[in-house]
């Protein structure tokens, strides 16, 4: 695979820069040989490769990518200039553009919904499991982390890019667009049926709140019913991935029986 030198100042590293920095729309940066290598073993190749000279020996001594190199232009960064591009502190010396895809109306028969969570690393671990339990989609709420943020695919371990995942949903929206038969039941810290006890209805929609603030007052009306985990050792409460996990895998495989691995 022929590599072309890229300098500072040609647009193609302008470009690359926007892509980390999130203002190119339909477009998100992956960081990482093992994450493209996974990626594109799924089928799901890059649109344009950034590397330096040490990576691209790397990539040339891994059998499971020489195919796909040959697909996808290549473009050679010093190693500094690469580092400062680099949404990680260290990066791996490799850099993957990807076409974020598109995906159609949302699906169940269960669907899990995030209000304004801040953190991409919640967001990318909440589509990670939405995706390994069998949900049939993510949807995120205006306001809510970019799920194709760097960090966000590095914490969904690329599952952003090949799992239905849909952005700047209010629940409102989501909730007609789904039809009826739909319940809303949304996750909280206390004063909702205990888990145990918790027979959560299929078609379902899981809502998740905000880390710090739950769910909006705004969306209370909207939610049919509430489920709360036990928690023991005085711990007021757990991380919203986790908590999301949780509620996942009881409402999916113990209390529907659907999961099926």
């Amino acid at each position: 695979m022929p590599w072309t030198p890229l300098g500072r100042t040609n647009p193609r590293v302008g470009q690359l820069r926007a892509v980390v920095q999130g203002k190119e729309p339909g477009l998100a940066v992956v960081d990482g040989i093992k994450l493209i290598r996974d990626l594109w073993q799924r089928g799901i190749g890059p649109v344009a490769l950034f590397a330096h000279e040490e990576a691209t020996a790397d990539l040339a001594r891994d059998p499971q990518l020489q195919r796909g190199l040959n697909q996808v232009p290549g473009f050679l960064l010093s190693a500094q200039l690469l580092q400062s591009l680099a949404p990680t502190q260290h990066s791996q010396g490799i850099l993957a553009i990807y076409a974020i895809p598109r995906w159609g109306p949302p699906k169940g028969p269960v669907v899990l919904y995030l209000d304004r969570l801040q953190d991409p690393a919640n967001v990318g671990a909440l589509v990670r499991v939405a995706a390994a339990l069998g949900a049939g989609c993510v949807v995120c709420s205006p306001g809510c982390a970019n799920p194709f943020s760097p960090k966000a695919i590095r914490a969904s371990a690329g599952a952003s890019l090949f799992f239905p995942v849909l952005t700047h949903y209010s629940l409102l929206d989501l909730r007609r667009d789904l039809g009826p038969g739909f319940r809303l039941c949304a996750a909280a810290t206390s004063g909702g049926t205990p888990l145990p006890q918790w027979r959560g209805p299929l078609p379902s929609v899981l809502v998740l709140g905000n880390e710090g603030q739950g769910l909006d007052p705004a969306l209370e009306a909207l939610v049919d019913e509430r489920v709360t985990i036990p928690l023991c050792n005085r711990v007021e409460s757990l991380n919203v991935s986790v908590a999301g996990g949780i509620l996942l895998a009881w409402l999916l495989q113990a209390c529907q029986g659907t999961y099926t691995g």
